[in-house]
């Protein structure tokens, strides 16, 4: 029966940490999600107004609603991965329905005369990110093996330190190596190349016991067959980020607008990552290998935001929005499994590592970068409007941080990293909305975001259609949202730090009813 590590010991990861840049994508970029309405006009809405989704990016939308209302959005999703490694080509679809967001807008109509003519109360609930997805890749790779991951955890390190005792099950080495503060995770990885035959102990000079505990230096037992080595990696995740924004604006004399938004997160992401490696020289000691990772991620966090509108004339609108960064709190559940087939003087073995165990790392923070946002909308009388929005986040400026102060150094690597990796994400979004009749609205988008990660290309651009119905009361919005975007993914963080790319499309259509209150 597996068991759970935490309710037996810590384990203190103080030589390696499960985070990595795919972190900072993946809690750093949100997908335009909201409303049909906003969704459908690229989320051009920083100086509209007016929408739940537009109070979620400029507090300072909810005072131009003309009536308090609430409305829901349901959200149908189909993402395709398409992904490529060497020569090796796969596609994986995913479909999703979800209650996409949630809002209500309650208005105050003010009557003293001081100018301030009205405040509202704003609350609205968004799935901002969606990771369902799949994706299954098999290439031949020339020249890295799932060895060099092993050797990169196992250089360096005493035998007795990565392998079994004397008649100790190795379910109880895993638990005891990662109990140990000075060995942990990494540790843990070398543990399950000596034993899985991944790798040999060199031994001392002038030595021929391969055996010897002071030994901490270690070969391969894996040599590639002609072409390299086969590599299958199948990944699979599930999860989203939800935002809850409770908000508060104010308008002065129907010309200038201010907000202010509280937001709370609660993030939950899972994954399963399948490697399986193959096509070795029949000279080799390892014949073949399944190494399985699967990783839990749950946590909240918080952030606020400042924003204000103004009217500068009755055609033209200014908007200018602040976003904090975004405080994470974030706990990591690991497990992982390793199946090989070696061949040995005594013939050929089957091992299978499975050590039953959950590993529960120290929680740690996690800084989302701020963003700031300029906004341009002008009112094309009663017929509909053109907006442009220009905002830009900084990804070099995110950080991890531990909250365990022994461990207050362990993300410094990481954090070189990002600072070197990133860039400035600059996203452009154009909307526009035209009223055919009174009741019947249509509505486009565009948006484009550059490429924010160092050596490849992760820019991003967004194309959407909607229209709109009014029945009086109530509204009915529908908007299609077409995105494209590519993706790098390491098949691991060390070693073997080959990627897969994803060149991943994304299909929305959301229908947003708002009723007036």
């Amino acid at each position: 029966m597996k068991k759970t590590l935490l309710s037996l010991a810590l384990v203190i990861c103080t030589q390696m940490n499960a985070q990595n840049l795919s972190d900072v994508l993946r809690y750093s970029q949100t997908s335009l999600n909201g409303s049909a309405r906003f969704t459908a006009m690229g989320g051009a809405f920083g100086a509209v107004g007016g929408d739940f989704s537009a109070m979620e990016i400029n507090p300072a939308g909810s005072s131009i609603f003309a009536f308090s209302e609430a409305g829901i959005t349901l959200d149908s999703r189909q993402l395709t991965n398409n992904s490529s490694y060497f020569e090796g080509r796969g596609k994986d679809t995913n479909i999703s329905l979800n209650t996409g967001q949630l809002g209500i807008v309650l208005l105050l109509n003010e009557t003293t005369g001081s100018g301030w003519s009205k405040v509202a109360f704003g609350f609205s609930y968004n799935k901002i990110n969606d990771f369902d997805s799949s994706f299954a890749v098999q290439g031949t790779n020339p020249q890295n093996g799932i060895d060099q991951y092993f050797l990169f955890h196992a250089q360096g390190r005493y035998l007795d330190q990565i392998s079994q005792l004397d008649d100790e099950e190795f379910n109880d080495a895993y638990l005891d190596i990662g109990e140990a503060p000075e060995l942990g995770y990494s540790a843990q990885q070398a543990l399950f190349g000596y034993e899985g035959y991944v790798l040999n102990p060199i031994p001392l000079e002038g030595s021929d016991d391969s055996l010897n505990p002071d030994i901490n230096r270690y070969a391969s037992n894996a040599r590639p067959g002609t072409n390299g080595y086969t590599q299958k990696y199948n990944h699979t995740a599930s999860g989203h980020t939800r935002k809850y924004t409770f908000n508060l604006s104010s308008s002065f004399q129907d010309r200038f607008y201010i907000g202010l938004n509280i937001n709370s997160y609660a993030v939950s992401y899972s994954e399963i990552a399948d490697f399986r490696e193959s096509g070795y020289s029949s000279s080799s000691g390892l014949q073949s290998l399944r190494f399985n990772n699967a990783l839990d991620t749950n946590g909240s966090g918080g952030s606020f935001q400042l924003g204000m509108i103004y009217k500068l004339n009755p055609k033209v609108r200014l908007g200018l929005s602040l976003n904090s960064p975004t405080y994470y709190r974030l706990t990591d559940r690991a497990y992982q499994f390793l199946n090989s087939e070696a061949s040995t003087q005594e013939g050929n073995i089957t091992v299978r590592l499975d050590p039953g165990i959950d590993i529960i790392f120290p929680e740690y923070r996690f800084n989302s970068p701020g963003s700031v946002r300029g906004s341009f909308c002008y009112i094309i009388g009663d017929k509909g409007l053109i907006s442009v929005d220009y905002s830009q986040k900084n990804l070099s400026n995110a950080t991890f941080r531990s909250i365990d102060f022994d461990l207050i150094d362990s993300f410094d690597a990481l954090n070189k990293l990002i600072e070197n990796e990133f860039a400035p994400a600059k996203t452009l979004q154009i909307g526009g909305e035209y009223r055919i009749t009174p009741f019947l609205s249509l509505r486009a988008g565009y948006v484009s975001e550059d490429a924010s990660q160092a050596g490849f290309d992760n820019s991003r651009t967004v194309v959407s259609a909607g229209f709109g119905y009014s029945f009086g009361a109530s509204t009915l919005d529908l908007s299609l949202q077409m995105q494209n975007f590519a993706n790098e993914r390491p098949l691991f963080s060390q070693g073997l730090t080959d990627t897969v790319l994803l060149d991943r499309e994304n299909r929305n259509l959301r229908i947003t009813y708002r009723v007036k209150l």
